[in-house]
């Protein structure tokens, strides 16, 4: 969402008087955090992009904090791109404010309200491959979960599509849930496996994998719907974090189903 000084503000889609392009995001569980700003009103060239007029500063409003951010300039195809860093943590469930403000005191402010880090919870554990897993994050501040289900750790490993969950459900709208069983999750990851094919075949480790993105917000909704175009985007600031948790499954055969 955008909030404009009284005094020296300009409409998002004015582009006569100039306006600044936005896209990055604060990433929760890094000490480096990556914002490109963009005028509008500068030509896409490489000469009218060497500098650009702008003062970034990045404002906790729930501590009450400022920091000048110092930018870090990137020749890419003919043009100059001008990515401004913040270097410490960022906090949990709390509003920060991205200030920019041009010498002639034009100013444009984004905030955003990072999501609450829940920890998250699968169970059972240690079941065998057909028993149901149920995924749970409680106490979320608004934002999406994105989700995917792997049969390994990294991103070498076989993953699957991704599901999307909101915290929508009126008698708990604060918590997200998934349910899934280890097997049928493994034949939707591979899916020219034999469906009577057995977990001990492709769950190496002995676990299945919940890799999720975490998002504020509505950050996930601005950046999943909407193309992102320099020249006329100016919302793309929010903040989310990644993890990824292992739920060890007995991959021991099952009767009848595997026998």
């Amino acid at each position: 969402m955008f909030a404009w000084a009284c005094n020296n503000t300009i409409e998002p889609l004015d582009r006569e008087n100039g306006i600044f392009a936005i896209y990055g995001f604060l990433d929760l569980k890094e000490n480096n955090h990556y914002i490109r700003v963009k005028d509008l009103h500068a030509p896409f060239t490489k000469a009218a992009t060497e500098t650009i007029d702008a003062t970034v500063t990045l404002h906790n409003l729930t501590l009450g904090t400022a920091t000048l951010l110092e930018s870090e300039r990137r020749a890419h195809e003919d043009i100059y791109q001008h990515n401004f860093i913040y270097s410490d943590s960022v906090y949990a469930d709390h509003k920060y404010k991205l200030s920019i403000e041009r010498s002639d005191g034009v100013i444009i402010d984004v905030t955003t309200l990072t999501p609450s880090m829940p920890e998250p919870i699968a169970e059972p554990l240690n079941q065998n491959c057909y028993v149901p897993i149920e995924f749970s994050m409680g106490s979320l501040n608004g934002g999406t979960v994105e989700l995917r289900l792997g049969l390994g750790p990294s991103a070498n490993h076989w993953w699957g599509r991704p599901h999307i969950l909101q915290p929508d459900d009126s008698e708990n709208p604060t918590q997200v849930t998934f349910t899934f069983t280890p097997h049928d999750a493994m034949i939707n990851i591979l899916p020219f496996t034999n469906p009577s094919a057995r977990c001990s075949q492709y769950l190496n480790t002995g676990s299945i994998y919940i890799s999720y993105i975490h998002y504020s917000p509505g950050f996930f909704e601005r950046i999943a719907n909407d193309s992102f175009d320099i020249f006329e985007s100016t919302q793309k600031f929010g903040a989310l974090y990644f993890d990824t948790l292992a739920v060890p499954v007995d991959t021991s055969p099952v009767c009848p189903q595997d026998c």
